[in-house]
């Protein structure tokens, strides 16, 4: 008959009892203090309450399970003995409770939570009315579980285990992530291995009465939080990848520090307080290299925080532009609006006064004195100015809108630009202005276009050079190289400086100009820029710095050879 080494009128001091120490004291203090590290760096977050209300049960069930293997008080015993089915039922199901939580990444739905309870009601009444086991045998310090309940149990554990199989094998499959599945893998798989040997060993102990069993399994515990600590520190499944090694070297000291339950020679004990003691030295050496790192870690934490909610007020600002954008050009569509309506109204009293002016001054309402004459010709130049301005504005409004029609026909650029040369060659001799106009006739010009439009463009350079230069000479030019035909208008007025050229062709853009003319409206270099365009070519300015002249270009394509056909 095998000796019975557990009895409840003696400590025996034997190897079991110091086995029993082992494999229950050190691991109650690492997997606790491992719980409780996770729970506090992770923020209070689901995930770590759940570890840690797993962990805590479980070593409630370590302590207890210590207790009866070391008390010589078999009421303390039968008391623990009588509820840790009930302990072991609880930590399996927060097992299965963290599973599922750690797949589908949130919290369970209220009905499985209902369902856990239900599954624990039968076993609470159990042990709560003392039913849990059916009596206790205090010569060898034993109690005779309740068969029903442990029934309930291993039906209960197997369908956890089987849950936890089912949902592993589902994450696999439906996760496209490999990080997330290695994940999976590791956590998961270690918890399925480290309650199934626990649960069979267990089973086997409860039905053959050989409860040192038991004993030998949880040395698969370490196993478990190896796996446990990989996943935190190096997969950081809890969000963050701090001071984990110095959770290791404190359970490095705790593993060595263990050793003094086993050993009974002194020197063996002088030997492994001297070895922790040099243990914690070196500790203390690594703590401050770890401590710079941890240090360095937060700072480059703070920096991609600080990164990232630079992003967001990027985008935040990104979001209030595009807002804002989009009200611009719901003003600047409204403002072309009232622009276009503006500017009609204006024509046909315009229109009205620019005419019955221009009658009162050829004498049809008969003659009248000098000064009433010399008003009448204000009235007259005024309504003129404005006439441009609004035929501007209308342009402008037309181009915005999409409304700007274009008749294109073939023509000789060049007679356009003589034409309005001769045209305004008096204005330039008032103005003591010397005027010329050069242009190859051997060479073809011709171009297709609009012929108004263009018109409107040649118009406005020579006349802009006029108003803005106050002595020398505005040079009109024609020529082309190769299929480009380009206009040119030189002058050697106030010149403008590299800011005001890069400028000149916006909006109601005057540049220095305007002190010299205050009756120009700042359209017209747009839509000379906007008709070329619309012609295919295009419009710039070259000038060497104020007071040293300018000059106006306009090229567009030519069509034809660049000789010029006989007629």
């Amino acid at each position: 008959m095998n000796e019975i080494i557990n009895t409840c009128t003696s400590l025996t001091g034997g190897d079991l009892e110091l086995l029993a120490k082992y494999s229950h004291a050190i691991p109650i203090v690492l997997s606790l203090s491992l719980a409780i590290f996770i729970y506090f760096k992770a923020k209070f977050n689901l995930y770590s309450k759940i570890f840690l209300s797993f962990v805590s049960f479980f070593c409630m069930w370590l302590a207890g399970d210590l207790i009866i293997w070391n008390s010589n008080n078999y009421h303390l015993i039968y008391a623990i003995w009588s509820s840790l089915v009930y302990i072991e039922i609880i930590f399996y199901i927060l097992g299965l409770y963290f599973v599922i939580t750690f797949i589908h990444e949130r919290d369970i739905r209220i009905w499985k939570k209902a369902l856990f309870l239900i599954l624990l009601i039968l076993p609470f009444v159990l042990t709560v009315t003392h039913q849990s086991v059916n009596g206790f045998e205090q010569s060898v310090c034993e109690a005779s579980n309740n068969l029903f309940l442990d029934n309930y149990k291993l039906v209960v554990e197997s369908g956890i285990l089987l849950a936890i199989l089912g949902y592993i094998i589902a994450a696999y499959f439906k996760k496209q992530s490999k990080e997330d599945k290695k994940a999976d893998l590791i956590v998961l798989g270690s918890i399925l291995m480290f309650l199934s040997v626990f649960g069979v060993t267990e089973y086997i102990a409860s039905i053959t009465g050989v409860y040192e069993i038991n004993l030998y399994s949880l040395f698969i515990l370490p196993v478990f939080l190896v796996t446990i600590i990989y996943a935190v520190f190096e997969l950081d499944i809890f969000h963050f990848k701090m001071l984990g090694t110095h959770y290791l070297v404190i359970g490095l000291i705790i593993l060595m520090s263990g050793q003094l339950f086993f050993i009974n020679g002194t020197t063996d004990i002088i030997l492994t307080i001297i070895t922790v003691v040099l243990t914690l030295g070196l500790s203390v050496l690594l703590y401050r290299n770890l401590k710079r790192e941890s240090d360095q870690r937060v700072h480059i934490e703070k920096l991609s925080v600080e990164l990232e909610q630079s992003k967001l007020r990027v985008e935040e600002a990104n979001i209030q532009l595009e807002g804002a954008n989009d009200k611009l050009k719901g003003l600047d569509k409204l403002k072309t609006e009232f622009l276009s309506l503006a500017s009609h109204q204006l024509r046909s009293p315009l229109t009205a006064i620019k005419g019955y002016a221009s009658m009162v001054l050829e004498g049809d309402y008969g003659k009248i004195n000098e000064k009433a004459t010399e008003a009448v010709d204000r009235i007259f130049q005024s309504s003129k100015n404005l006439t441009v301005i609004v035929e501007d504005l209308l342009n402008v409004s037309k181009i915005e809108q999409g409304g700007m029609k274009y008749e294109m026909v073939p023509f000789e650029l060049n007679e356009i630009a003589e034409d309005m040369v001769k045209d305004l060659s008096v204005t330039a001799e008032k103005r003591g202005l010397k005027m010329s106009f050069t242009a190859d006739k051997k060479v073809d010009y011709t171009v297709n276009g609009d012929k108004e439009k263009l018109r409107q463009v040649v118009l406005n350079f020579i006349d802009n050079s006029l108003k803005y230069t106050k002595v020398g000479s505005v040079d009109v030019s024609v020529s082309r190289k190769d299929d480009t035909i380009t206009f040119a208008v030189k002058d050697t007025g106030m010149g403008m400086t590299p800011e005001i050229k890069a400028s000149l062709f916006q909006k109601f853009a005057r540049g220095d100009g305007a002190r010299m003319n205050t009756s120009g409206s700042g359209l017209g270099l747009y839509l000379a820029k906007e008709i070329a365009a619309a012609h295919k070519g295009k419009v710039w300015v070259e000038s060497d710095g104020p007071g040293k002249g300018s000059t106006f270009f306009m090229s567009l394509n030519a069509i034809g050879k660049i000789e010029k056909k006989n007629k």
